[in-house]
């Protein structure tokens, strides 16, 4: 069974200050007497990390650029040894680490199929079976015999993801390299991602979009400057690193925008739109305001309504940003609402994420659970949604 166990694991680099800057200073130190290397600095990557990750579990990892999570990865990966600990993988990996990593520049795209499928123990029969698959994910088909020195980073990125996921491996790791898409890739990528999931493919995700760590992944682990910070449910993983970017931005002072000060949630409500109760008859209008009081200058300002289950499975999400339409944060009283006319949703009880980010799309301010509200529906069902339909026979 494919499995991954990362116990204790402790990864240290020596960081040399004093290199030799020219062939001057290299040939002095050739010297008899002179040969003195300097000392290096220490630094650990990774410190005391521990992971257990069953069959057909998924885990996404998170945390701030140079945290050390492609470093686990790479550990992961056999790229990279521990200085200390022990590392367990159990199943056929394939991985997406970086960018064009594993690809001979000066083969083509198809060539580079073949050598990778090689590495990964596949048959060349089952590489021919499944190539034309690879290419039409990658949507190459015009460069697939051109050496991908020539590709660009797109192209890397598209060839490299449909090679590492139509070889059906029993445990992906990805890296955040999907970043590099466009929009429409990086939704086929999740799509896939998604499908393996669903079919009991084992995963390690790191990416920077929180929303697809908690829609996807099972479990997800908060790595900083090499420490395990927090490793549980996606939703409060998540949660919590959000919360340390709110309460220490990356941003620095110069970068912040002017008069963005603090910000309180002063009320949330969700509700039915005509009678106001928070038990809304699926089908029928809901509607969602929040009053925040801002202690700033008045600034353009975006907001964003997401509504989930109490589970974290998020349904759909509301964006000002999306829609082209800014908000006017003034200093002081703010009210705003949003009205979803027609509202399918099935029985039960669901809760609404509300967030504000500048017109920059940093993020200002973040309330999780910030109003709840009940759907009543007249039709039993065990699915998400109720949607008007009709039957027809002959």
């Amino acid at each position: 069974m494919a499995s991954v166990y990362v116990d204790g694991v402790w990864k240290r680099f020596l960081l040399r200050k004093d290199r030799p800057d020219s062939v001057g200073q290299l040939l002095v130190r050739m010297i008899p007497g002179r040969n003195r290397r300097p000392k290096g600095e220490a630094f650990w990557a990774l410190r005391d990390v521990s992971l257990a990750m069953p069959a057909g579990v998924s885990y996404g990892i998170v945390g701030s650029n140079g945290s050390g999570k492609s470093t686990l990865l790479k550990v992961l990966t056999r790229t990279m040894t521990p200085t200390q600990g022990s590392v367990r993988v159990a199943g056929r990996v394939s991985a997406l680490i970086e960018l064009g990593a594993g690809f001979h520049p000066d083969f083509t795209g198809r060539e580079n199929v073949y050598l990778n499928a090689s590495i990964l123990g596949i048959d060349r029969v089952t590489v021919e079976r499944k190539m034309e698959e690879i290419i039409d994910f990658a949507d190459i088909r015009p460069f697939i015999d051109t050496p991908v020195k020539y590709y660009s980073t797109g192209m890397h990125a598209r060839l490299g993801f449909a090679v590492a996921t139509s070889m059906e491996p029993e445990i992906l790791i990805v890296d955040e390299v999907l970043s590099v898409g466009d929009e429409a890739f990086q939704q086929r990528c999740m799509d896939r991602i998604f499908r393996m999931k669903r079919q009991g493919t084992s995963m390690l995700l790191v990416s920077h979009d929180l929303s697809a760590i908690e829609r996807l992944m099972d479990q997800a682990l908060w790595i900083d400057q090499g420490v395990m910070k927090m490793n549980g449910r996606p939703r409060d993983v998540v949660h919590a690193y959000r919360e340390s970017l709110v309460a220490a931005p990356e941003t620095s002072v110069e970068e912040m925008p002017a008069g963005a000060g603090p910000l309180q949630l002063v009320r949330a409500v969700a509700a039915a739109l005509n009678n106001a109760s928070d038990t809304v008859v699926s089908g029928e209008a809901l509607e969602v305001a929040i009053d925040v009081q801002h202690e700033g200058v008045a600034q353009k300002a975006h907001l964003s309504f997401t509504l989930r289950r109490p589970d974290g499975l998020e349904i759909v999400s509301l964006s000002t940003f999306r829609d082209a339409a800014p908000i006017e944060l003034k200093t002081g009283s703010n009210t705003f609402k949003a009205v979803i006319r027609e509202l399918p949703l099935a029985t039960g009880r669901y809760e609404v994420d509300a967030a504000l980010h500048s017109a920059e799309g940093r993020l200002l301010q973040e309330w999780k659970s910030a109003a709840e509200f009940t759907v009543q529906s007249m039709e039993r069902t065990a699915s998400l949604m109720v949607l008007p339909h009709e039957w027809k026979v002959g």
